[in-house]
């Protein structure tokens, strides 16, 4: 059964450079370990494309840059990805996109793993879609933090024997996410109390990765989808408005 997606910001998903199974199975999904303590399958985002190239030889394969609050996101599609690599082709930057992916790994020539995304789905969105996906990743990434240190938590443990920084450097860019959103009122998302904070409007994508001309994230058309991913089960409707980024300064 597929998983739901995690959310995470760039400077979170950037360091994960962990990735493991849960069984030996050699079909068992790998997944990518993110330093606040969860275990990512698929990742959901939504930033501003920026850039796109065609950096493949005999083929195409498209590189995509996908810059958040707090970095850049990089996504890799290419025969095997044919409609996320027509949608890198086609679109122009800078557009706002929601994309959900893999996460993928690879080792560089001097030793360090850089991480990227290989696309599942990828669409065109707006700035409200995008705005409100900042919020509820901010809410995530918190409430991964305040699970961090329960001794129950098998990926926090997992991610601190991997990880060498603090997971709590990741409440600071919650911060500075939240501050440029707060920044300027007119680009605060303003979503109805029907709405919830992350989902892709309609006729676009769900946050599972499944697309749609008329469903939300939580409808009932998704309730076949579990996730054993213990933050893609909460979805909470908190706009802008309702994340107090005063109390987070107190807690640093």
């Amino acid at each position: 059964m597929r998983e739901l997606a995690q959310r995470a910001f760039a400077a979170e998903f950037n360091d994960a450079t962990h990735t493991f199974r849960e069984s030996d199975d050699d079909r068992a999904p790998v997944y990518a370990l993110l330093p606040t303590g969860a275990k990512a399958n698929r990742v959901f985002i939504v930033g501003t494309l920026t850039e796109t190239d065609d950096v493949g030889s005999d083929d195409e394969y498209w590189q995509g840059r996908i810059v958040g609050p707090t970095g850049t996101f990089f996504v890799y599609a290419g025969q095997y990805q044919p409609e996320a690599a027509g949608m890198l082709r086609e679109t122009e930057p800078p557009a706002f996109v929601a994309l959900v992916g893999k996460p993928r790994t690879y080792e560089t020539d001097d030793g360090n793993t850089n991480v990227s995304l290989r696309p599942e789905h990828l669409t065109v969105v707006d700035e409200q879609t995008r705005n409100r996906w900042v919020t509820e990743t901010a809410n995530r990434t918190l409430e991964r933090l305040n699970r961090f240190d329960d001794d129950t938590n098998e990926y926090a443990k997992m991610a601190r024997e991997h990880y060498d920084s603090p997971a709590d450097q990741y409440r600071q860019t919650v911060i500075e996410a939240v501050e440029e959103l707060t920044s300027d009122a007119e680009t605060a998302p303003t979503p109805n109390s029907q709405d919830e904070a992350g989902d892709i409007p309609e006729s676009t994508m769900t946050a599972d990765g499944e697309s749609t001309a008329s469903t939300t994230e939580g409808s009932p058309s998704e309730s076949t989808e579990t996730s054993t991913d213990d933050d893609s089960t909460s979805q909470s409707g908190d706009g802008i408005s309702d994340f107090d980024s005063s109390s987070l300064d107190s807690e640093l």
